[in-house]
């Protein structure tokens, strides 16, 4: 769900008889098309209708996604799809807080600075937010497990600069004339760190949600 130009559903068909990918973005779906595996389809859908999904599924994935969908009704739709034993998996990253990532630290925090908050965003920033295992606990996906895995990662100008105009705070259209402005900041911001590239270190986690009652 939420899949995006595919990058979860393609690393994975590998290891699995058929998978589906839905996001509601023609303009990702067509990304994820060009470079499908020969056992992934992808379609214009979302969380809102998965008609598209012939049940039983063993595993659904969501990276990144998960906050912009009515998350309990979410849970309570899948309920009937997902097989007995099978699984909802929330796939995120993030840069861990050690010395070697202080770049970031100051990167983002001028990236931050652009950002246009609207009321979404404010309340996902809020203490009212109620985290993902929350809802998961509250759901009948409530046995759950957390994998992490620790990389390093090479990031160039260029890359930082498409993460951070692919959130949705931080758009192209968002930014408008400020654009400019925010990438003078952020080279300034990284000038101290040397040349690039610059090397982060991340955990990459894997939230895994059953059914206890399985």
């Amino acid at each position: 769900l939420g899949c995006g130009p595919g990058f979860i559903a393609n690393a994975i068909a590998p290891h699995v008889a058929e998978v589906l990918g839905l996001d509601p973005s023609p303009n990702m779906i067509d990304a994820a098309r060009a470079h499908a595996a020969h056992n992934a389809r992808f379609e214009v859908g979302s969380s809102e209708d998965l008609s598209a999904v012939q049940a039983p599924v063993q595993l659904v994935t969501i990276g990144r996604a998960f906050h912009w969908m009515d998350r309990p009704q979410t849970l309570a739709d899948l309920d009937p799809l997902i097989a007995p034993g099978g699984a909802i998996a929330l796939l995120n990253d993030r840069p861990v807080d050690v010395p070697m990532n202080q770049w970031w630290r100051d990167f983002n925090a001028v990236a931050k600075s652009f950002a246009v908050m609207d009321d979404f965003n404010q309340h996902r920033a809020s203490d009212a937010w109620v985290p993902h295992d929350e809802v998961l606990i509250g759901s009948a996906f409530d046995d759950l497990r957390s994998i992490t895995v620790y990389q390093t990662h090479e990031w160039s100008f260029a890359r930082l600069l498409r993460h951070t105009l692919s959130r949705s705070s931080t758009t192209e259209a968002l930014l408008g004339d400020t654009r400019p402005t925010m990438e003078a900041a952020m080279r300034a911001a990284l000038a101290p760190f040397g040349p690039e590239p610059w090397i982060s270190l991340n955990q990459h986690i894997a939230l895994i949600a059953r059914r206890s009652a399985d």
